[in-house]
Formats: structure tokens, C-alpha cells, sequence
């Protein structure tokens, strides 16, 4: 078994570690800030995931140590209105010199001229390319842009796959999913239904559950699927289609959820705390699931299945999509290079992002001799199914108007769960979207 699940993360890192050098590169000591006795403060954002706030924490106090001048303050929001607060805080003139934020704000953020390129020599080497190769091949992509690269690194590298109780489907009949192939999205409408309970007209448990009300969330969930079905949000002249048959077809099925009970959006409140209480039999989830799961129910009898891939698919496709470190543009110089090399600090923590909040990393390095891909695959073998879900990943559509688009997008999944017709609501969906690309 732990043959098969290092040859699958092995594959997932995309071979990066057959190809690069034998000697893994060691990150830049901390401390180059303190060459000046000038006080530098620095304000760092990022989404309060609740694993990753002691760490943060603990790498401040180390860079701080290092650097006596600099000062951090460290500022986390709740993930559902992180880079909002992140654009508000921009607009007020008092954004944040280092912040976490993910690939789908790219765009947006190099069109507002909030981003610096990274600067290589803080990461202790001389060029972009030194730079960039000291990263698993590719993981970087989705930050370039006119051959620039513009984050200092991947805080948490994730895809979705199906986590589910395997008590609450032996209850309900089902044998434990299978791990080397996908059930069908409506095979999982039959068993999510199957697993709803409710006692009168109050839900108790529902069958399967997500964060239906943020907007990331309908995007990294219903993007694989309009994919599967061969469709795109946004199309080759590069508009938004939000009438394409495809997008009918998915929202038509999310409306048929409902309908059978098996999604309940009114009982939702946490998706782990939900899922970990027995509040749900089904979410979706990336790595950084498991940790809070085992500590929140050490007894909870859990496994991982691939994303649902529909019957009629045109090919696999699963979410993609990655966290990373961003530097101020509109910092001054002191304050970029103090705050990239706090960066490098936090880039060169792999283990303990890992083993402290399940995040997966990008920058290589090897721990007790292990690569990340086999220091990983001993934590949990579950984790393993998960794992090879990442080489049918694909990143989220590009656009200036990511918000307005997901927005629009939420909303419409939020009327075609309420029982509205499909077609009005996406025909609706496409005005809105238009009308804000128009603004």
C-alpha cells in the first residue's frame, strides 16, 4: 500500500523531484533585515484557518528574533471574506505588506498594481530562474505573468476530493466507496439522498454538504463540473456563459440535490465541525481537512473517495488551486525587502505547515531523508486517494472580475436550490455578469 501511494504522490508532484538537483537548496538565513537599525513594521494578512494561526505565529517570533528591527503585526480574517477584506484594506491606503491570497486573484491583482515581482536574492539565490527552480515543476504558473514571477511562494497546494463517513453509509447500506475510481455524480445524488436524516421538518444529518455561500467554494465545486461536461464559464472570446448547456446541466443537477433532500444549505453552519459532529455524512475537502477532523473526533470512522466525475464526462477533471505568499507593491523598498525575506522564512517551514496544519508545500526539500512526497503518504494513507486527484486538476477561470463573476455565480446556485427555474436563473446569471464586465 505504501508502495502504490509514494508512486502516486511521486506522479502528483508532477516527477518534479527526479528532476531537479540531487542537493536539496537551503533556504537563505533570516536576519539580513537586521544590516539596519532602522525600525521596519510590516502588517501580514492572512484567513485564520485555525491549525495555521500558531505557526504563524511562531515563525514571527523567529523572524523577529533574527531581526530586532522589524516589527510584525499579524493579522488574520475569517476565510469567507478574506481577500475582500485584503481589496478594502487596499483601498483604504493601508494594505497589508505580506499577505496570503489565491492564484484566481492574480488578475485582479496585477491590474490594481498591488503585487511586486519577487526578489530572488532573499530566498539566497541571484536570478528568477534560481528562484523558481527551487519549487516542484510548475507550481508557480498560475503567479506569472510577462515573465515575471509574483509570489514568493505556495502556502497550501490543494485539490477537492469526496470525504465521507463510512459508519453513516454502512447504516444506510453502501459498501465504503471505491479509491481508484470515481463514483458518478449521480450515483452520489442516490447515496447523499439515502444519508439525509431529519426529524419532522428539521434536517439533522444531510447527505452531502459545502460552503454554499462562498463564493470560492461555487467555484472550485461547480467549475469541475461544468468542465467534465465540456464547458467553460468563460468562453474562447473570453466573455462569461452562464446559458451554455453545460452550465445548465450542472445547475439542473444541483436543483435535483435538493429536491431529493440530499443537500439541506439551512442546516449547513461548519463544514468540518459539521462533518466531525455527524451533522453531515459527506463534504469535500483537501488535506488540510484531516488534521482538524482527527483532533475535532479522534473516533470518527472517515475516508476519501476521488471527485465524482459525471457519467457522461468528456474527460476527468478535479478543482486545482493554491494559496501563496504576496508582497506590497505599494510598500516602500525597506519594507519589500524585509518583507521578502519573512517570506523565504515561511517558505522554508515545510514540516510544520505539514505536520501542524496540513498544508501541502511546493518548495522541495527533503525531511529525515524523505522526500515531501513520502514524508506525506506516512501521515495518513487515506490521504492517498486525495493525493491522486491533483494530476486531473485544472485552476479556476481568470478574470479582473473574478468576485463579481463568482458572486454571480452563488447567486444563482443559491435560486436554483430554492426550486427556481434553471434557465431564468442562468438567464438572469448572464445579464448580471455582463453588466458588471461593464463596469
Amino acid at each position: 500500500m505504501k508502495t502504490r501511494l509514494y508512486t502516486i504522490l511521486t506522479l502528483w508532484m508532477l516527477s518534479a523531484m527526479l528532476l531537479s538537483a540531487c542537493t536539496m537548496p537551503v533556504a537563505a538565513p533570516a536576519g539580513d533585515s537586521a544590516a539596519s537599525d532602522q525600525p521596519i513594521e510590516l502588517v501580514y494578512m492572512t484567513h485564520n484557518h485555525a491549525q495555521s494561526i500558531p505557526v504563524n505565529e511562531a515563525i514571527i517570533a523567529e523572524f523577529e528574533a533574527a531581526n530586532p528591527n522589524v516589527k510584525i503585526t499579524f493579522d488574520n480574517a475569517p476565510h469567507d471574506n478574506f481577500e475582500q477584506k485584503v481589496l478594502t484594506a487596499f483601498a483604504g491606503g493601508v494594505g497589508p505588506d505580506v499577505f496570503w491570497a489565491g492564484d484566481w486573484m492574480v488578475p485582479q491583482f496585477l491590474d490594481a498594481g498591488l503585487i511586486a515581482p519577487v526578489d530572488p536574492t532573499a530566498f539566497g539565490v541571484n536570478s528568477q530562474e534560481e528562484f523558481e527552480a527551487l519549487f516542484d515543476a510548475g507550481a508557480l504558473d498560475a503567479f506569472k505573468s510577462e515573465g515575471k514571477i509574483y509570489t514568493g511562494g505556495v502556502s497550501e497546494y490543494n485539490t477537492f476530493s469526496l470525504i465521507y463517513n463510512v459508519d453513516a453509509l454502512a447504516e444506510a447500506g453502501f459498501d465504503p466507496l471505491p479509491k481508484d475510481q470515481p463514483v458518478t455524480w449521480e450515483e452520489l445524488a442516490e447515496i447523499a439522498a439515502a444519508l439525509a436524516v431529519k426529524e419532522g421538518d428539521s434536517t439533522t444529518r444531510v447527505g452531502l454538504a459545502w460552503p454554499f455561500g462562498v463564493p470560492i467554494w461555487t467555484v472550485l465545486i461547480q467549475e469541475p463540473m461544468l468542465r467534465q461536461k465540456g464547458g467553460e464559464l468563460i468562453n474562447a472570446d473570453g466573455v462569461a456563459d452562464f446559458t451554455q448547456e453545460p452550465m445548465v446541466a450542472v445547475m439542473s443537477y444541483l436543483q435535483q440535490l435538493r429536491q431529493s433532500g440530499a443537500v439541506d444549505p439551512a442546516a449547513y453552519t461548519d463544514l468540518l465541525q459539521d462533518f466531525a459532529n455527524g451533522r453531515s455524512a459527506m463534504i469535500f475537502g483537501g488535506p488540510w481537512a484531516a488534521k482538524p477532523l482527527n483532533e475535532i473526533n479522534p473516533d470518527l470512522n472517515w475516508d476519501i473517495a476521488p471527485l465524482p466525475q459525471f457519467a457522461d464526462a468528456q474527460e476527468r477533471v478535479t478543482t486545482l488551486y493554491a494559496w501563496a505568499w504576496f508582497v506590497s507593491a505599494k510598500s516602500s523598498p525597506e519594507k519589500q525587502k524585509a518583507a521578502w525575506e519573512f517570506v523565504n522564512l515561511l517558505t522554508s517551514k515545510q514540516q510544520e505547515w505539514w505536520d501542524q496544519v496540513g498544508y501541502v508545500q511546493a518548495r522541495q526539500t527533503e525531511i529525515d531523508g524523505m522526500s515531501l512526497p513520502e514524508y506525506y503518504a506516512q501521515a495518513d494513507e487515506r490521504l492517498g486517494t486525495l493525493f491522486a486527484d491533483y494530476p486531473y486538476g485544472k485552476a479556476e477561470f481568470r478574470s479582473t472580475n473574478y468576485f463579481e463573476l463568482s458572486d454571480v455565480w452563488t447567486r444563482a446556485q443559491d435560486r436554483v436550490l430554492a426550486g427556481e427555474d434553471v434557465m431564468t436563473v442562468l438567464q438572469d446569471a448572464q445579464a448580471q455578469a455582463e453588466a458588471a464586465i461593464a463596469e
